[in-house]
């Protein structure tokens, strides 16, 4: 390894972000200029500093955290911070868990430096300004004592701020505790450095503040890399998975265990990742949806060992940590089926649960995208009536409009097409039509269904874009038994500037 410095361009030339342990052991510091650092050691080696490149791997590296919390995200550009709560039991304890984390990232190529306190502030500080042992933990209830001892750079603050306590002779946090904030911001104003006494007052805000989110007297928000799982099940594994069949069965039991909480909850789940944590730091992660919430843990099993297969994932050295999300939750509540119904919804079987389970399969293995649903559009004409939506999607469908009685076809067009029409009457049924080069003579009609346009919409519009005529839609069946929807647009009686009425047919029942 050679001493290596990362610099960026500064006021008065280049300066040193970032340096190796090597370069650190021949003086070379962050925040020092370049050229004094070579003039103190010449062998240096440099390299320019590129911080978007190190945000998105701090974000990586916090993404890879979650073996040990659901709940982590970066801090600074230089930490990140996890909620272990509930999770340390899995490790042995805290002291396992920081230790075991310590270990791979070590192993990993990074100097890290650990703190577990009550309160995500005092951990910031315990890692940061800690013992030199690397790893720094407060006892339950025992924050205050643990942090008496640090610098009052510890809480956060900024260099102003530091220097202003320095000259009233405050270094530690333990000198803090019990003063009032009038008397800290009087004494900051007597300093005379902080220009008025609002900004003196406000400066003694942020201390007193600070210091109250490290003992946890003022809750401090924290947002997760990610949205918190609803359910969560995570398994820890002291001997790595390091086959298929290992993954398969620890993939079984999360989801039995899963769906064994969603039912106590009156839930189902409508998406699912599965995570796995391989032992050299990397993992891999496996998401899948449904058309419905279920909690069928048979269904989710295939539709993940599906995924899993396809994915044909590299366990490396082995998966020493799954965890199982419902990312995506809705209430279901158990259905009673028939007396001669096989079971209900809850295992799979019940009527219209096959088609649903077809469409979760279909979507996930040849993508979401290419699977979609039709739902009700609120427009009484008929080819806005309905849309297409996401199969997965949560949104529900409109209510069919009130008042719609008349039958539909089966098969709707996309979009009318014109016939030729021979009728006895000109407002009556036809007798004969021609559809794309071939006639069809009618035997039976029915109808009409009038269906007014949409005049809102044509306010402001010509009629070439959007007409304006109302139609007249007829049922009618031909001498071969076909059934065929089709409609005149526009009145005979009625002098238009859209000229004569036309026909199209618009459907096909079946």
């Amino acid at each position: 390894m050679l001493p290596l410095a990362l610099v960026t361009g500064g006021a008065k030339g280049l300066v040193i972000t970032a340096v190796n342990s090597l370069a650190a052991a021949h003086g070379a510091v962050p925040g020092q200029s370049l050229a004094d650092a070579r003039a103190a050691y010449p062998a240096l080696r440099t390299r320019p500093a590129e911080f978007t490149c190190d945000v998105a791997a701090l974000v990586e590296l916090a993404r890879w955290a979650g073996r040990y919390g659901a709940s982590r995200n970066t801090e600074g550009a230089d930490g990140l911070w996890i909620d272990i709560t509930g999770i340390a039991h899995l490790f042995g304890g805290e002291a396992a868990l920081l230790s075991d984390l310590h270990q791979r990232l070590s192993a990993a190529g990074f100097s890290p430096r650990l703190g577990l306190a009550d309160t995500a502030a005092a951990a910031w500080a315990l890692a940061r300004f800690g013992a030199e042992d690397a790893i720094t933990i407060a006892p339950p209830g025992a924050t205050k004592a643990a942090l008496d001892a640090l610098p009052v750079e510890a809480l956060r603050l900024t260099q102003a701020a530091v220097v202003l306590l320095k000259r009233l002779g405050l270094y530690r946090i333990s000198q803090l505790h019990g003063l009032p904030r009038a008397a800290l911001a009087r004494r900051f104003r007597d300093l005379g450095t902080t220009g008025r006494g609002r900004t003196a007052e406000a400066c003694a805000d942020t201390v007193v503040l600070r210091l109250d989110q490290a003992l946890g007297a003022i809750r401090e928000p924290r947002r997760p890399l990610g949205a918190i799982p609803v359910r969560l099940v995570r398994h820890v594994y002291t001997e790595p998975l390091i086959v298929a069949a290992g993954i398969e069965r620890a993939m079984a039991t999360a989801v039995a265990e899963l769906c064994a909480l969603l039912e106590a909850a009156g839930e189902g789940a409508r998406q699912l990742c599965l995570t796995l944590y391989r032992t050299d730091g990397t993992s891999a992660e496996v998401a899948i949806g449904t058309a419905g919430a279920t909690r069928d843990g048979r269904h989710l099993t295939r539709l993940l060992a599906e995924k899993l297969g396809a994915a044909a994932l590299d366990l490396g050295f082995g998966v020493d940590v799954v965890t199982l999300e419902g990312a995506a939750v809705e209430p279901l509540a158990a259905v009673q089926g028939g007396l001669g119904a096989r079971s209900n919804t809850q295992d799979g079987k019940g009527e219209g649960m096959g088609l649903a389970q077809l469409v979760d399969r279909l979507s996930n293995r040849l993508g979401p995208e290419c699977v979609y649903r039709i739902a009700r559009n609120p427009s009484h004409i008929p080819e806005q009536a309905d849309r297409r939506i996401a199969v997965f999607a949560a949104e529900a469908s409109a209510a069919p409009l009130a008042g719609r009685t008349a039958p539909r076809p089966a098969f709707l067009l996309p979009m009318p097409e014109p016939i030729t029409v021979t009728a006895e009457v000109p407002e009556g049924p036809p007798r004969r039509f021609q559809w794309r080069r071939s006639g069809h003579r009618i035997v039976k009609a029915g109808g009409p269904e009038r269906i007014e346009p949409a005049w809102w919409q044509t306010l402001g519009r010509t009629p070439a874009r959007l007409s304006s005529r109302p139609r007249d839609y007829y049922r009618v069946e031909d001498d071969r038994g076909g059934r065929y929807w089709v409609f005149r647009e526009g009145l005979y009686d009625r002098d238009t500037d859209e000229g004569a009425p036309t026909w199209y047919l618009h459907g096909l029942f079946a």
